[in-house]
């Protein structure tokens, strides 16, 4: 009968630890805040039936964005189409893909999965090289 009883403590002792834990985690989970997509409709952007697609968030209120823009055009040179996407002109894809920062350059394939993405200010070789890796292993048999 003890023993029982002492089971019985210890099992709720050992959900009552369990429940305070998980409420502390959910309190102290960071995030970044920005959300990035995973996923487009490729019919939305000027080019949907090219194979590669690099498409460049921006806002003219961003002083950050016109060099990632006209770096972000370099990328022709590896067979990727590039589109700029301005919040003042383009403001409902910036909504309908819940983009909350800028600049956003992102690589999509032809199906519209987001290959690769970056967030603020570039180091143009490190995407270039970035967007060639998922290239590469996309391209892969």
């Amino acid at each position: 009968m003890s023993r029982i009883l002492v089971l019985i403590i210890l099992s709720f002792v050992a959900s009552s630890v369990a429940i305070l834990l998980k409420k502390l985690n959910k309190q102290n989970f960071v995030t970044s805040g920005w959300s990035i997509p995973g996923h487009i409709d490729r019919q939305d952007f000027d080019f949907p039936n090219e194979k590669w697609l690099a498409m460049v968030f921006s806002s003219n209120a961003c002083k950050t964005c016109e060099p990632v823009v006209a770096k972000s055009m370099k990328l022709t040179t590896l067979g990727i189409a590039v589109q700029e996407v301005p919040l003042e002109t383009k403001k409902h894809l910036h909504e309908k893909y819940a983009i909350d920062a800028v600049p956003m350059l992102l690589l999509t394939d032809k199906f519209g999965v987001v290959q690769s993405s970056y967030l603020g200010p570039v180091d143009f070789e490190d995407v270039k090289k970035s967007f060639e890796v998922a290239i590469s292993e996309t391209s892969m048999p």
